[in-house]
């Protein structure tokens, strides 16, 4: 191995070093209290050696959440895309899909759940805001899709698709922050069980009789 392979190859140990330990502490402490220092101090560098591979926290945050964000956007494309199901299943699946989502990688799920457009407009430069804002259309166009398919179909009721989708994921993440604001510590979490409801009753609300 040459000297420059070794410098690529040293540079991306790093890096990567610098995420597992922005991982680590942003599960522990959360976003807006882990620091760079922190993360400098638990991967043993300088706060410097940090800002030569990532201009701010936010930074870190993006480049760690962006892969899943990316990962989970296909996810919902391939369900909404299944000719093989029906549009209720698939309605079904996008939801549950997400909810998994937010259970297995809940820092991806935050991150375009939680913030306020303004919070995102201090948080991120404009080509990171775009990124995000594409993802987070087609997250919603895809239960756009299954409920327009429906409507075709004649098994939905008439109804705006868009609007239905907003309704849809709305009520989803009303439901997850209703719940985790009001969960006590070591009492059962009850998200899924009350998910389980409400998909079966807004598909019962719009199927057609």
């Amino acid at each position: 191995m040459g000297i420059a392979e070794r410098k690529v190859l040293e540079k991306s140990k790093r890096r990567k070093q610098i995420l597992d330990c922005a991982f680590a502490l942003f599960r522990k402490k959360g976003f807006r209290k882990a620091t760079i220092k922190d993360i400098a101090e638990l991967a043993k560098i300088s706060q410097g050696t940090i800002y030569l591979y990532f201009k701010s926290k936010a930074d870190i945050y993006f480049n760690l959440t962006k892969p899943a964000l990316e990962t989970h956007a296909k996810h919902l494309k391939s369900i909404a895309g299944n000719k093989l199901k029906e549009p209720d299943v698939k309605i079904r699946e996008l939801m549950y899909a997400v909810y998994n989502f937010s259970v297995q990688d809940a820092d991806a799920y935050n991150l375009v759940t939680r913030y306020k457009a303004s919070e995102y407009q201090n948080l991120f430069p404009k080509d990171r805001l775009l990124i995000l804002e594409q993802l987070m259309r087609s997250n919603l166009k895809q239960m756009e899709i299954a409920i327009e398919e429906g409507i075709k179909k004649g098994l939905l009721k008439t109804m705006n698709p868009y609007m239905g989708a907003v309704v849809f994921w709305s009520s989803f993440i009303g439901i997850m922050q209703f719940q985790e604001n009001r969960m006590m510590p070591g009492k059962t979490d009850y998200k899924k069980e009350t998910l389980d409801q409400l998909i079966e009753a807004m598909l019962d609300g719009i199927r057609k009789k």
